[in-house]
């Protein structure tokens, strides 16, 4: 975790003030009066941040995520592979996950993290619903307390698309046909070409 306090100071050290005596120019840094203040309370929590901090917080929103999908009905084999792609992509990096950005996620899933493409948008999706869980629940503490903004690594770029692969599909009943047949029948009267309309349910067939 320690490049994480790296990183966030290094950027953090880019917004600042401009000294009085460095010349102003195109290439100067201006800021909004104040901004350096926000800027410097930011950089000391960060400081004060431990890795043991950040692993714990974790595994607590881990999990109150699980006990909140639990409450919500999934089944226990369901719940038992929830957080896998999370801890996944996270011990690939060695990032907590509001530290994950999407271009982390396109680099392990086209390279060493790629399957088969219902494997991957199943991981995918089950690494965007515990985002959003995190956004809803966690969101101004992970700020406060990491200097970190929660926002999925799953974009518009970079969410699956189902590719048709459904799963079983279960026929109508016969009551469910016998209803849709007779509803067709009740509006051939009222078809502006009723010839091509009563074929089409000719064709249809009638249960």
């Amino acid at each position: 975790m320690s490049r994480f306090v790296v990183d966030s100071r290094s950027r953090l050290e880019l917004i600042g003030t401009r000294p009085a005596d460095s010349p102003a120019g195109p290439g100067a840094l201006l800021v909004e009066p104040g901004l350096a203040d926000v800027v410097t309370l930011q950089r000391r929590a960060t400081a004060t941040v431990s890795a043991d901090d950040e692993r714990s917080f974790l595994l607590d929103t881990m999990a109150e995520y699980t006990w909140a999908r639990d409450v919500a009905g999934l089944a226990a084999t369901t719940l038992q592979r929830l957080q896998q792609p999370v801890v996944e992509l996270c011990s690939f990096y060695d990032l907590m996950p509001w530290h994950l950005t999407p271009r982390h996620l396109d680099r392990y899933f086209a390279g060493e993290g790629r399957r088969g493409g219902s494997t991957i948008r199943s991981k995918i999706g089950r690494i965007d619903s515990y985002f959003a869980f995190l956004e809803q629940r966690y969101a101004g503490e992970i700020a406060r307390r990491f200097g970190a903004v929660v926002e999925s690594p799953v974009d518009p770029f970079n969410r699956p698309r189902h590719r048709g692969d459904f799963g079983l599909r279960i026929p109508p009943s016969r009551r469910a046909l016998r209803e849709f047949f007779a509803s067709w029948r009740g509006e051939l009267p009222a078809a502006r070409k009723w010839a091509v309309a009563a074929r089409d349910r000719r064709l249809g067939g009638e249960v």
